[in-house]
This record gives structure tokens, C-alpha cells and sequence, in this order.
């Protein structure tokens, strides 16, 4: 606009037409836009094949890196011989790179969509603090899965047992590599033997190799299919579990323990209240695990986060809740429940007696962690814990860490367990751990600053239009508009040129009277 080409009628429309404007569009956006932009997002966010969701859920984008720790038994043939306190130490990390990617996707019109999660590992030397050629001693899983199964068969079955036990491969405890108890695996003589037996009372043995992980890496059947909402049509389901392998509950254990819900860690619900805690069922650990919120924040690439982490109620069995008493198995109910602090794996472990607990035995009984020198608990090192962005629903970091124990306990018949204490034996720590990387994190960032960039964006259009508004008010007074003093200069020459025009006009209107 130029004030020159104006009078300034015009430019009295312009200033205080445009100041309206910009004063009503401010106060608009202030008020209606943070409503609006929540609810597009909230509209782009469910599961779709053209979503973007999709595109960072069916093939994770940032980094997860597998901190994995093998416990080497240090004293294992002094235990055997003298039957001495078992001693271990963790050894580690060793470090695998996770790749996750969703395969044979199956969209369903109820909002459901089934996948098999493949998980890919890829060897990382530089992050790792052992190498895959260290020689670690464990206990034999094996012999001790098959003696815990023969333990309460009569006297004549388990002498024969024994023997069978003692020629073909039966050990208390074997050393091998790093790489060959993870992934690699190694030729089992017991396995062999049991293969050849096809005992349809024992457990299918599908292979005369053993690893902790074997034939995981790659795998893309091994976990079995999950059937999760997507959150079209309730955006207050998406990413819950709906089925695993075809079922809702997994059988393992009773009641609400065995029922399956929460999340596959790759998708939450988003817009929950903080408070609430986070649910994830993690097929490994054969159970969900509830995260309580801490209260604590963490701010992460420039994100606000609420801390979620387990608590000495995370593994109770019953003790401290009531309602857990379910953790424990039906057939150890009422009186020889497992003290809190560590899930009995048995249910879903073939009766072998595994436990599920936090690392180092954080937070459980002292009966667990006295058994053995080696468990050495601590808060910061042994947590699980989550960082969420409640809003958008995503993981800012996790350090999901978990231990694999073994109870071994003597028998004056098997000779592999004649004379030894009653322990827990670790096996395994599992870490797996992940945060937001920038490029991603610019991405959440831009979509939860959008309503604040809305309303700070609408409070400057108001205070521009009230500053138009303000000028317009303030030229008119002072009558400092372009063009004015001409105008004015115009209206008092018109009536210096008329002055008399009312005074005549007044004394018509008397003669007429």
C-alpha cells in the first residue's frame, strides 16, 4: 500500500481494517489452534500401511544395542567335590547391535494388524567389554533340566538315570566361548543321547546343539506371531496386545497373570496420564512387566521425559500383594510360593526350575542373593527403567535388564548333584538398551512444539493488529494521517469563505416569521 496513492479515508480503512484482521486471526489461533494441531496429530498418529507411524514401526529407526553378561562360575569343581559356597562373576559386556524389523503383516478390518518381529544381531568388538573367545563356565542346563525332571521318581528309575546320565555326556557345569553359549552354539553329547531317545514323556529336543540364543539371530519365527491394535478407530488402544500366537492369555500362569496386554515396546498409546504405568509383555521373560512411574523427569535431546521403572513389587509373588500371589505356580500354591523378588520361569521353561528376576537379585529376598558370592546389587548399574514422552507416546530411552537364574539343589542319588548347597545359579544378564537419536528427536520436537508454535504465532498477529489498531487511534487524534494537513488546510478555507451563511440563513428564517 501506498500512503501517497491514498486519501485518508483509505488509509484509515487499511490501518484499522488490517489491525482488525491480524487482532481477531491472533486471537483465533490462540484460542482454537493447540486444540486443532492436537487433534491432526492425534489423527495422523494410528497404524496404517501409509502412515508415518508405520514407517518407524515396522523397521526401527534408531539404534538398539543387546548388552549381554554371562556369569563365569569361578569355583564350579571345589563346589563338586567339597560342596563349598558357589562363587561367580559377571563377565562383559558383550555387545550385539539389534536390528528389529515386522514381517508378514497381516491387516485385519477390526484395526488389528498380526506380524512375526525378526531381530537381527550384529556382533559390536568396540562397545563390548569381552571378547567372543573368552572361555566362560556355567552350569550344564541339560543334565540339570533332566535331573530336576527325574528328582521325585522313585529310587530304581533314577539310578538308572544316573547312569545314563553319567555315560553319555551328563555334566554339573561345561566351559565354552562367549560366542558359543550366545548365539554360535556348541555339540552337546547329552543332547545327542536324549535326541536318540524320542521319550514322549521328555520335552521335544529339536537339537543336539546349545546356546542361550540358539537360532535366534534372524530368526523371524522363532518369537511366533503378535496380533496389536493400531490404534484406528480408538487411539486409546494402539499398541496394545491383543494376541500372541493366537491367544490372549498365555497359559503359564493363572487368572490376570496369564492374560496378555500392554505393549511389544515399539508402540504405546499415546495422551495417558502420566501417572499411569506402562505395561509391556516381553515374550522372553514369559510374562508382562509393569513399569511404575517415579515421578522423576530426564530431559533427553531436548525432551522432556517421565521416568518409568520396576519396583520391589515389579517380582512379587504374593508376599507384598496379594494380587500377584498369581506369579506364583499352581502347583507350588499355597505354602511354597517363591519368596518376592524373582518369577518361577517353570511354567513356561518346561518345569525346569529358571527364575526371572532383576540383575544382581535388585530389590528381591535376601534367600536368593545369599546363596552364591558374586550378586552384588545396585540401583544405578541393575535398573529397569524406561523414559517416556507421555503425549506422543514414545520411548526417549530403555535399559531393560534382566537375569536368568538357575535353582540347583542335591541329590543323594544323581551324582552330579550329590553334596552340593542348595543355589541359585546365575546364568545370563540380558540389556537391552536404546535411546532417541536427533534425527528423530527433531521430528517429535517439531510436532509437540507445533501448538505452542501456533499460539506464540497468534499472540504476535494480536499484538500486531493492537499496535495497528493503537497507531490508528493515535493518528486520528493528533490527526497526523498523510495528506491530513492538506485536507484540513481545504475544510478551513471553506469556511473562511462562507462565514456568514448560518447568521443569513437565521435571519431569513426571522422575516419569514
Amino acid at each position: 500500500m501506498c500512503c501517497s496513492c491514498c486519501g485518508v479515508t483509505q488509509q484509515k480503512v487499511w490501518v484499522f481494517g488490517l489491525g482488525t484482521f491480524f487482532a481477531v486471526f491472533g486471537l483465533l489461533a490462540i484460542i482454537c489452534w493447540p486444540g486443532f494441531i492436537d487433534s491432526e496429530i492425534m489423527k495422523a498418529l494410528p497404524l496404517t500401511p501409509t502412515s508415518k507411524t508405520f514407517e518407524k514401526w515396522e523397521e526401527l529407526p534408531i539404534p538398539v544395542y543387546v548388552y549381554m553378561y554371562l556369569w563365569n562360575w569361578t569355583n564350579a569343581e571345589d563346589v563338586q567335590a567339597n560342596g563349598v559356597k558357589p562363587a561367580f562373576a559377571q563377565l562383559g559386556p558383550y555387545v550385539y547391535r539389534e536390528e528389529r524389523k515386522k514381517m508378514d503383516l497381516e491387516w485385519h478390518d477390526n484395526g488389528t494388524v498380526t506380524f512375526n518381529p525378526r531381530r537381527t544381531w550384529f556382533w559390536e568388538e568396540e562397545l563390548s567389554g569381552g571378547k567372543q573367545t573368552d572361555l566362560i563356565t556355567a552350569p550344564h542346563l541339560p543334565s540339570l533340566a533332566a535331573s530336576n525332571q527325574m528328582r521325585n521318581s522313585n529310587v530304581f528309575l533314577k539310578i538308572m538315570f544316573n547312569e545314563a546320565l553319567n555315560a553319555n555326556g551328563g555334566h554339573l557345569f561345561v566351559t565354552h566361548t562367549a560366542s558359543e553359549w550366545l548365539f554360535e552354539g556348541f555339540f552337546d553329547e547329552f543332547l545327542n543321547y536324549s535326541m536318540s531317545l524320542n521319550n514322549p514323556l521328555a520335552p521335544e529336543i529339536e537339537s543336539n546343539e546349545f546356546a542361550w540364543f540358539l537360532n535366534r539371530n534372524g530368526s523371524k519365527d522363532f518369537e511366533g506371531p503378535f496380533t496389536v491394535h493400531t490404534g484406528v478407530g480408538d487411539i486409546k488402544e494402539m499398541g496394545e496386545i491383543k494376541y500372541w500366537k493366537g491367544q490372549n492369555h498365555t497359559g503359564w500362569y493363572e487368572g490376570e497373570c496369564g492374560r496378555l496386554n500392554g505393549s511389544t515396546t515399539d508402540l504405546f498409546v499415546p495422551d495417558e496420564p502420566k501417572e499411569k504405568a506402562l505395561t509391556i509383555f516381553i515374550p522372553d521373560t514369559c510374562r508382562i512387566i509393569n513399569l511404575e512411574f517415579t515421578g522423576q523427569s530426564e530431559t533427553i535431546q531436548g525432551i522432556k521425559g517421565w521416568k518409568y521403572e520396576i519396583t520391589p513389587s515389579t517380582f512379587d509373588n504374593g508376599q507384598l500383594n496379594g494380587n500377584a500371589r498369581c506369579w506364583c505356580p499352581l502347583e507350588s500354591q499355597p505354602d511354597n510360593c517363591p519368596a518376592s523378588g524373582a518369577t518361577d520361569l517353570g511354567p513356561c521353561a518346561s518345569g525346569v526350575p529358571m527364575y526371572l528376576s532383576a540383575d544382581h537379585f535388585l530389590y528381591a529376598d535376601e534367600s536368593y542373593g545369599s546363596t552364591i558370592n558374586g550378586f552384588n546389587p545396585n540401583y544405578d548399574q541393575n535398573n529397569f527403567y524406561m523414559i517416556m514422552e507421555r503425549k506422543m507416546g514414545v520411548p526417549l530411552k530403555v535399559n531393560a535388564n534382566v537375569m536368568i537364574t538357575l535353582y540347583i539343589q542335591p541329590d543323594s542319588i544323581i551324582d552330579i548333584l550329590k553334596g552340593l548347597p542348595s543355589f541359585y545359579a546365575p546364568l545370563f544378564t540380558t540389556a537391552s538398551r536404546a535411546e532417541i537419536d536427533e534425527a528423530l528427536a527433531s521430528e517429535l520436537r517439531l510436532a509437540l512444539n507445533l501448538p505452542a508454535i501456533g499460539r506464540y504465532t497468534g499472540v504476535g498477529f494480536l499484538c500486531l493488529g493492537c499496535i495497528l489498531i493503537a497507531v490508528g487511534v493515535l493518528l486520528t487524534i493528533k490527526r497526523k494521517w498523510y495528506g491530513q494537513a492538506e485536507m484540513d488546510k481545504l475544510v478551513l478555507k471553506d469556511n473562511e469563505e462562507t462565514p456568514d451563511e448560518p447568521e443569513i440563513a437565521a435571519n431569513v428564517v426571522e422575516r419569514n416569521l
